[in-house]
This record gives C-alpha cells, structure tokens and sequence, in this order.
C-alpha cells in the first residue's frame, strides 16, 4: 500500500470575529495484492480422444465403454491473480464563519459549500477467462500437431493446454487462457456536493442560566458512474470491444460475466438530501444545595429523494449532585442511517464459486453469485437508550476519574445480506421464499445465485462501557506527572434476527469473527516531564468463538442446517498486544518522536471466513504485525 495525503487551508478576516476560508484536500492510495491464488476447476468435462490424457486412462474408457467423463485440478502451475488499485480524491471546501450581534445577544454561524470527487481504478492480472480455458483444455490431434478441438477458437489464437501431467502451460497458451495485462478493470467516478449552514446562540437566560439554540439546514447530492471491460460487463456503448479486448465468438458479448472473477459491471446512480434541524439545551436548576442539572432536546427531519422523510430527535440531561464530583447522565434517541450508493444502486458484480454445494443433488458446481444493489432500500431506525454515572477528580481524590454507562440499542429494518449458501439452503430446507432467486442445474456456464440486500433484519444490542484514570503529580519526586487510564466494554447480548421466516435469531456476543467480542479493553500509562513523555499502551480482546450458531460434535452429530451448521471445534483465542511511544522536546518548537504497536510482533488468531483469501479478522487482530515510526515535528 501507497499513501499519499495533502491538505491546504487559507482564511481571510474579513470583520471582526469572521472570516472567510477555503479548504483543499488531495489524496492518493494506490495498492497491490494477490486475493486468492491459481484457478481451481472441479467440473470440467474431458473426452477420452484428448491426446494429452495418459493411455492407461484412454484403456479405461475403451474399457468402461464411455467417451468423456468429469474432472477437475487446481491448475497449480497457472500464475496467481493480481489486483491493482488506484484511487484518488479531491476535497474542495469554501465557507464563512463567525459572531455577530441580534438583540443584545452574540451568535455563531458557520457556512459552507463542499464539493468532492473521488476516481478509483481497478485492475486485476492473470485472471482465466472460462470459455476460453475450456477450450484450450478441449485437445485434439490435427495433422500430426496437438490443436484446440474448437475451429472458432482455433481461429482467434486458442493454444492448447495438458491439465493432466503438472506441466506448465506455454507462455502463448496462458496469454490467450489469462491475458496478463487486459484483465478485468473497473473505473469508477464519485462526486459529492454540500451545501450547510448552521447558527448557534443563547437568546435569553432562565433561572438557572442561558438557554442555548442550535437550528440549520443542510443539502447534499451523491451520484456515481462506473464502467469495465466489454469481457466482464457484455459489450455496450460505454464497454465496447476494442484492441485490448478484441471480440470473440466464444464469449458472451451480452451478458459477459466470462472471467473467473472480478466481472465487473456498469451503473451508475445518485440520490438527494435535504435536511433541517432545531436543539436547545434547557438549564432546569443550579444552587448549591441541589447542584446543577440541564436538559437537552433535539429534533431533525430528513427526505431522502430515494426513500421519502424520516424524523429523529434526541432528548437527554445530565445532573452534577451536590457530591463532590459526581455526575448522572441519561438520553434516549430516535436515529437513522440512510442506505448508501453501493447499498442502492450497486453495479452488479460477479464473482465466479467454482465448487458450491448442490444440497438438491448433493454435488458441487460451478456457480456465478451475483450481487446486485437495491434502490427500494429505507433507511434503518435505531432507539437508543443510555445510562450513566460519572465520579470526576472528587475533593477527596482529585486525580481521579470513573464513569460507567448501560446502553440498550434496538435497530430494525437493517441493511442485510444473506450468503448464496443460506440463500440455496433455505430454499432446500423447505422456505419457498428463497427458491425463485438461483440456478443450480443449468449449462455450462448458467448457473447463478443472485445475492441483494434488503431491509430485514433487526439487532438488539446491550452492554456497558467503563473508564478509570488517576494521575499522580510528581511521582516518587520526578518533575511532571504520570497517569493510568484503562478503557473497557462488555456485550452483554447482541441478538441479530435475519427477519425471515425459518431462520433463527442468533445472538453475535463473543463471536470474533465479527466486532463484537465479550469484553475489550485498552489501558494507557504515560509519564510526562514536561519536555520528554513516554507512553505504553495495552490492548486486550477475550477469547471468543467463531458463532454461536453452530452444533459443536465430533461423532454422532445431529443434520447440519442452515440455522445450526455442525463444526468441530468453536474456539477463537484473543488477543494481547502491547505499544509503546515517547517524545522528546529538542527545543520549544521542535520534537522528535518514536512509536511502536504490536511491540511483541503477535500474529493474528486464524479466523475461516468465505472466498476472501485472508482468513483472519482485521475487524479485531492487529494484521500487520511489529510496526515501527519515528518523526520529526516543527512548529513555526
């Protein structure tokens, strides 16, 4: 991976307490990777009359009276895919921001314009266009030569290839089976407008202090295109046949989808949003003998040009008691997170699964899975409810600092996808529901799953979040001071319910193949002179299983289903990682600094996973192991 980031900001007071500024953000990320090695074909038919076929094999056709017959290999000599990124975004901000003065009172306001684009390439290398693949490996001998069987393919410079013997294919035969360069490619453009403004002030005062209010308004435009290769997305205006991709009568120009993987598509979409918004935060009391309590409300309507209006709002307060230090604190809310444009109106993308399983006929084929957006999306509604007490650097012991906090998140409606092996099972388990969106016993090369999201699940989450810090002042009399913080969660439950008929609620608290483990912690002590600091931090996730879905045998095991899989062993370790820093003051204006995570180089616990090639949770485990920095810092 690539890095590159630059930021420019330039500001003009205009008056008094405004100004006027522009913003420009530029940034580039280019990566390479190798997602999943060689071309694994298991259903492959092979006729006995292929030359490369060893004779004892063609014995045993004569012998069994047949003339072809099923195979598969992993083609270990072929090369491995490469992917390609580059993606690059420009951020342009203009805006104004400042006080001024309405009935005796001062007033915020701040303005804004925003526009945004950002471009990203795909390109993937050595990937096996399929037809082509079966016809090189589809020999014959023609005038004392080992040719392709198909004279069309023969034509447009189809070479042959031996699958049986492990020998390496020609470099003529992998260019015509996985042309190295003119592979799948994906262009896709982002642009992003906003326009906000937003005001802020106290207008009047209470009895126990000034009310505060907050209104604004907010529009904001998205909209994307995307184009690839006529191979992956069928031939088109926007994907026609050219040099690089020439047309050939052994793929399909329609529909494409004829590379293994990374059968990218064409599409594009946009939607609107227009929104205003009122909060006000009300003093209810402040004396010594009750202390100081205030309430806060807020409210907020959206419409989305793809789903309608939606409202949200917010009411909470917190309450300093006359202890010393201690606080409570409560809100409640209505929230909402709006579907994306990869959600809405994603270009469907193909992804080749060469050995599905068929629980019709108990076998595997090849499959295409198609995931495709889905512009009838809502938004998904959240209620959220918190609860808390805070003892913050009492007169009794003031370095220190303690909160707790219960939260309970109800989510419905929640964008989902179900897997094309859940999709399949279900059907094959008896809900009809599922049975209208796949193919499993088609040709050749039709055979699908189509996978898309939906509003349908619901989540119920509760837990607790715990904070503690001290710091002591001149520790065993060394200049500075020296704190201890640690924070902590614990997901008491998270109860995930896909919302169909026949699929069981299943409770994700202490799965580590996701985000959500029972407890995770980080602790942090730091010595601060006042010219040299130095930091050591401690990272920590419990140990977890893969899904509490599953039936845990290793004998006698009960019918594995789509609600309760059977697996052997349901055990995933946690974590432990240690960090460590410090910086040094040169002089007033220039420091240097060093830091280094994962200090012990831990490697990520094994996390199986599907069709993703890393088979590890980034989500959770540290992925790149020891990492080193140091940096000079100026101020001028």
């Amino acid at each position: 991976m690539e890095r590159i980031n630059g930021y420019g900001r330039i500001g003009y007071e205009f008056a008094d307490n405004s100004e006027a500024y522009v913003t420009v953000n530029i940034a580039q990320v280019k990566t390479s990777n190798q997602p999943s090695p060689g071309y694994n074909r298991s259903s492959l038919t092979v006729q006995c009359a292929n030359p490369y076929l060893p004779q004892s094999v063609r014995d045993q056709c004569a012998v069994a009276g047949i003339t072809q017959f099923g195979f598969g290999s992993s083609n270990a000599s072929f090369p491995d895919p490469k992917v390609e990124t580059d993606r690059r975004q420009y951020r342009f901000v203009g805006g104004l921001k400042g006080k001024f003065g309405l009935g005796g009172t001062d007033w915020n306001y701040d303005a804004y314009y925003e526009h945004g684009i950002t471009i990203s390439d795909i390109r993937v290398q050595d990937i096996v266009l399929q037809n082509r693949y079966v016809a090189a490996t589809n020999a014959i001998s023609l005038n004392g030569a080992i040719v392709c069987a198909d004279p069309a393919a023969r034509a447009a410079g189809c070479q042959p290839i031996n699958i049986f013997g492990g020998a390496t294919p020609s470099s003529a035969a992998l260019a015509y089976v996985a042309p190295h360069e003119n592979g799948p490619f994906q262009h896709t453009k982002l642009t992003q407008d906003v326009a906000s403004v937003n005001v802020s002030g106290n207008p009047f005062e209470l009895w126990a202090g000034p009310v505060s209010v907050a209104f604004g308004g907010e529009y904001r435009r998205e909209f994307y295109r995307v184009n690839a290769d006529p191979y992956g997305a069928g031939v088109s205006p926007l994907s026609p046949n050219s040099p690089e991709y020439p047309a050939d009568p052994l793929l399909n120009s329609t529909l494409g989808s004829n590379w293994a993987a990374g059968n990218y598509k064409n599409g594009r979409g946009k939607y609107e949003v227009y929104e205003g918004y009122l909060e006000v935060d009300l003093p209810l009391f402040n004396s010594d003998s009750m202390g100081r309590a205030n309430l806060n409300a807020a409210g907020r309507g959206t419409h989305y040009s793809t789903s309608g209006t939606v409202w949200t709002w917010k009411v909470g307060g917190t309450w300093d008691t006359p202890l010393s230090g201690l606080r409570l604190r409560a809100v409640t809310s209505r929230d909402v997170r709006a579907p994306n444009l990869s959600e809405l109106f994603a270009a469907p993308t193909v992804t080749t699964l060469p050995n599905f399983n068929d629980p019709f006929r108990n076998q595997a084929v090849q499959v295409f899975q198609n995931t495709i957006g889905n512009t009838a999306l809502k938004p998904e509604v959240a209620r959220n409810t918190e609860l808390g007490i805070v003892l913050a650097r009492p007169e009794w012991m003031p370095g220190l600092s303690l909160s707790l906090d219960y939260y309970d998140i109800k989510l419905k409606g929640v964008v989902s996808t179900l897997s094309a092996d859940q999709i399949v099972r279900f059907c094959f388990e008896g809900n009809q529901a599922f049975c209208g969106g796949f193919q499993l016993d088609g040709a050749q090369g039709t055979n699908f799953v189509n996978v898309q999201p939906f509003n349908l699940a619901s989540w119920r989450t509760s837990g607790f979040d715990i904070e503690a810090s001290y710091q002591w002042q001149q520790p065993l009399g060394l200049p500075g001071s020296f704190t201890v913080r640690a924070l902590a969660t614990h997901i008491r439950k998270f109860i995930v319910s896909a919302g169909i008929a026949g699929v069981d609620p299943v409770d994700q608290a202490g799965a580590n193949t996701g985000n959500t483990p029972d407890w995770k912690w980080l602790a942090v002590q730091t010595y601060d002179s006042g010219r040299f600091t130095l930091t050591v931090q401690e990272r920590w996730i419990s140990d977890g299983v893969f899904g509490n879905q599953y039936v845990v045998c290793q004998s006698s095991c009960p019918v594995s289903t789509g609600n309760h899989p059977t697996i052997d062993r349901n055990k995933m370790k946690g974590a432990f990682y240690v960090d460590v820093g410090a910086t040094f003051k040169i002089r007033d204006n220039i420091s240097i600094y060093g830091k280094v995570d994962n200090l012990f180089d831990k490697d990520p616990v094994a996390s199986p996973q599907t069709n993703t090639g890393l088979d590890v949770n980034p989500a959770l485990y540290d992925t790149l192991g020891r990492i080193y920095r140091a940096g000079v810092r100026f101020n001028f």
